[in-house]
């Protein structure tokens, strides 16, 4: 009972210290930009709002959106989201927060959100069940993730595993995992790459839009540095662009590979890193492409490598099994379906966290079609590793081929070589002498 108590208040402990140090980098930074702009802009002291600001902002990368009037900002911020998630992770660690101590902190994190909730002065349109539902989420996820590096329980998992499941099903969950993780770091590494590429082409386009609202240097480098925050969510609807479906912003803009439409956006200086439409045809292709070649990759390497399938052309020596070779080619079959439905599952999910609104009626969504895009993902994933699987089948049975060819042109020579030698036994020689004898009668 003691040591249960004792753990539940370890986990008290890292909710309530995540939360302060949270508040206190949040608060300063907001402190700071607030002190920056009033200075250089003019008017009265904007440091007044840095706390409700600040429990504004930790309410918005729990997934809570608000409320100001005319405008509405329920767009997550992703980075601040990890950043709680890993910030929890980190003190679940270090003080070993086992099950009672995720009871204890899951109730002292939630209730400091639905305190700081009542507490803004903002519009919080989310009721109080889902607000403690989103909060639920973003602590258990960082205690759980801690909680597997802290218990055995992988070991255990891994134990029945081996137990329960033959050697060829723990290969195929294997390189469903693998397949699956290294395909989705691959689009995200992907659309991080195409978003800095974005804000390098276009930073001349954000310094115009910085001009026109006449915002001075401080001001400049502090709200550009806060707009990070959302820098996930930038990279989720660039690989949505990369592939084809783009995204939108509301009613106002449309951005994809064949439209560049921004004329009616507001003068919102981070809306200017957003991309024009590409005009060469080839180029546009090969983006869409990427699917299909990363797809047709990763399932050529899971199939060939030895740490995968490990696919290979049986020798001509060995007996031709029907069976055998359905159940080869049929493995891959099942591993490319599950790859296919986790990674759909994996980018809807993403795209859903990455949307949300910035104000009424025109504003009311911005970010990419869930279902579009995370449909160009299944699909160009998909044909690419039916590619692979089919080049695999080719390959393997033009190696069987050409190997028993040549088995069976070694066989015939070798055989046309015997009879030239039998041949060559029975002729004579030239040097050799023949000898006619004919029989004599009686009459000779």
């Amino acid at each position: 009972m003691n040591a249960a108590l004792k753990d539940a208040g370890k986990g008290v402990g890292a909710a309530a210290i995540s939360v302060v140090i949270a508040t206190a980098g949040i608060g300063l930074y907001l402190v700071l930009t607030l002190l920056v702009i009033a200075m250089e802009e003019g008017g009265e002291n904007l440091s007044v709002y840095a706390m409700p600001c600040t429990e504004t902002a930790l309410l918005l990368a729990q997934g809570v959106g608000f409320d100001l009037g005319s405008f509405r900002l329920t767009i997550t911020p992703l980075l601040l989201t990890l950043l709680l998630i890993g910030m929890i992770r980190a003190f679940c660690l270090r003080w070993k927060v086992r099950l009672p101590g995720y009871a204890g902190g899951l109730v002292c994190w939630v209730a400091v959100a639905l305190t700081m909730a009542g507490g803004v002065n903002v519009t919080i349109f989310d009721p109080a069940w889902l607000i403690a539902i989103k909060s639920a989420l973003v602590f258990s996820l960082g205690w759980f993730t801690a909680y597997i590096g802290l218990s055995d329980v992988m070991n255990r998992v891994r134990t029945w595993i081996r137990g329960t499941l033959g050697a060829s099903i723990r290969n195929a969950v294997f390189c469903a995992l693998a397949m699956t993780l290294c395909i989705t770091a691959w689009y995200l590494v992907l659309g991080l790459v195409c978003a800095i590429v974005w804000i390098s082409l276009n930073h001349s386009t954000i310094g115009e839009l910085f001009a026109l609202s006449d915002m001075q240097i401080g001001s400049r480098i502090l709200t550009t540095a806060a707009c990070v925050v959302w820098l996930p969510n930038l990279c989720l609807w660039a690989v949505s662009w990369l592939f084809g479906p783009g995204f939108s912003i509301g009613d106002i803009a449309s951005f994809s590979l064949w439209l560049g439409q921004s004329d009616g956006l507001p003068a919102v200086p981070i809306f200017g890193a957003f991309p024009d439409a590409v005009d060469s045809d080839p180029v546009r292709i090969a983006l869409m492409m990427i699917p299909v070649v990363t797809g047709c990759v990763a399932g050529m390497l899971i199939m060939i490598l030895p740490q995968g399938l490990h696919i290979r052309a049986p020798k001509t020596g060995d007996r031709h099994d029907p069976v055998r070779m359905v159940r080869l080619f049929a493995k891959p079959v099942i591993i490319s379906l599950a790859t296919i439905a986790l990674v759909s599952t994996i980018f809807a999910l993403l795209f859903v966290c990455s949307n949300g609104a910035l104000g009424h009626a025109r504003l009311s969504h911005v970010g990419v079609d869930v279902m579009q895009s995370t449909r160009t993902i299944g699909q160009g994933t998909a044909l690419g590793l039916l590619v692979a699987w089919l080049l695999v089948l080719i390959g393997v049975y033009a190696i069987f081929g050409i190997r028993w060819a040549r088995r069976a042109l070694r066989r015939s020579s070798g055989t046309a070589v015997d009879a030239g030698d039998a041949v060559s036994e029975v002729q004579p020689t030239a040097d050799s002498r023949t000898v006619f004898s004919m029989p004599t009668t009686k009459e000779e």
